[in-house]
């Protein structure tokens, strides 16, 4: 340190203005690059990324009430919408009058059922897959029906899938 003094006092007094103002200018400089403009970027992305959030706020706010709406169209009553899919299927067709006719029912891969049926009341099970479609929450994926042996009566194959 004694000799940065004795480096200092042995310059001229316009030498001393010189570095003085350099130091000065550099201090300066230096506080700007390392403090001042990394503080700027960091609230303009602050403040991007708070736009972005409320963007997808109001997103959120708006699908939520979607999903309010849809879960206000679907009927509450019976046991047509709660249960698994292949609990809610064989329940529902059991209701229907189906029982009888109601062979195997098993799961087909992710959200779908297999069902079927034989000697069963055609107008009964039209009643039931409507039943289903309207307030089960089930769509029918695939549909064969066969004539039976005694009319009025069919088998059919079906795969149901939530919708």
């Amino acid at each position: 340190m004694e000799a940065l003094r004795a480096y200092w006092q042995g310059l001229a007094p316009r030498e001393r203005r010189f570095l003085g103002g350099g130091a000065v200018a550099l201090v300066l400089i230096l506080g700007y690059l390392l403090v001042w403009s990394p503080y700027r970027e960091a609230v303009t992305g602050l403040r991007e990324d708070v736009a972005a959030q409320r963007e997808q706020l109001a997103w959120m706010r708006q699908a939520a009430a979607r999903v309010e709406r849809l879960r206000a169209e679907r009927p509450r009553n019976g046991d047509t919408g709660r249960g698994s899919l292949l609990s809610r299927v064989d329940r529902t067709a059991r209701a229907q009058g189906l029982g009888e006719a109601l062979q195997r029912v098993r799961p087909d891969g992710d959200g779908r059922v297999r069902v079927w049926l034989e000697a069963a009341a055609f107008d009964r099970a039209v009643r039931w897959l409507g039943e289903l479609e309207r307030r089960g929450g089930v769509r029918v994926a695939e549909l064969v029906v066969n004539r039976g042996d005694t009319p009025g009566r069919v088998g059919a194959r079906i795969v149901l899938e939530a919708q």
